[in-house]
């Protein structure tokens, strides 16, 4: 069965709508402030995504892989939701810029899309209660033992190399996905071996 990627590329509205692109390693996608036109579908490759503290600190709060989307679907049209998020490409990258009306169009109206969209979100909605459990009943061992479970398959960039993310992440990443500090994971690294690819 094709993917969603493939699918999403081969649809019959396609045309304009949908936008093959490709960012080198380390490359920002967007940043808060930056007009959000479409949603982006990652094809191969890894990004970060993540906003600012108060102080003007980057707080990663997610790292997504092939499969997984990205950007501002513009639900919550509220005055007190404002989207202030950065995305940023840890592995170059290939994903589909999808058009942010169409891609609305085709979840609500595909039956396809439905499903894979509905997946999508109880997945991600899945990641995010599951990190915040370990974040409040399990030691730093646990949460980073978690995330190397999450972040060790192995991912092609967009010259097909293979990656162990968990690897790439920055130790002030770790923190930020740990609810902890940089010093404590930088510790707690050198007790535990890294993955390999």
């Amino acid at each position: 069965m094709a993917t969603v990627y493939d699918y999403l590329q081969n649809h019959t509205e396609a045309g304009r709508n949908v936008q093959k692109q490709q960012f080198e390693q380390n490359t920002l996608v967007y940043q808060p402030g930056d007009p959000q036109t479409h949603i982006r579908l990652i094809g191969k490759g890894a990004v970060k995504i993540g906003s600012y503290s108060p102080e003007g600190d980057r707080v990663v709060y997610d790292v997504l892989q092939p499969g997984e989307f990205f950007g501002d679907l513009s639900y919550l049209e509220t005055d007190n939701v404002e989207f202030f998020e950065f995305a940023r490409t840890i592995t170059s990258a290939t994903v589909l810029s999808v058009a942010l009306p169409f891609f609305r169009h085709v979840i609500v109206h595909d039956p396809i899309m439905s499903d894979w969209f509905n997946q999508q979100v109880v997945r991600r909605w899945w990641k995010a209660e599951t990190r915040l459990l370990y974040m409040t009943r399990n030691d730093v061992d646990a949460r980073l033992e978690n995330l190397r479970k999450e972040y060790t398959k192995p991912v092609p960039d967009s010259q097909n190399r293979l990656h162990c993310v968990f690897d790439l992440l920055s130790h002030q990443t770790l923190a930020d996905l740990t609810g902890t500090t940089r010093q404590t994971i930088s510790r707690k690294l050198k007790e535990t071996p890294v993955c390999a690819v």
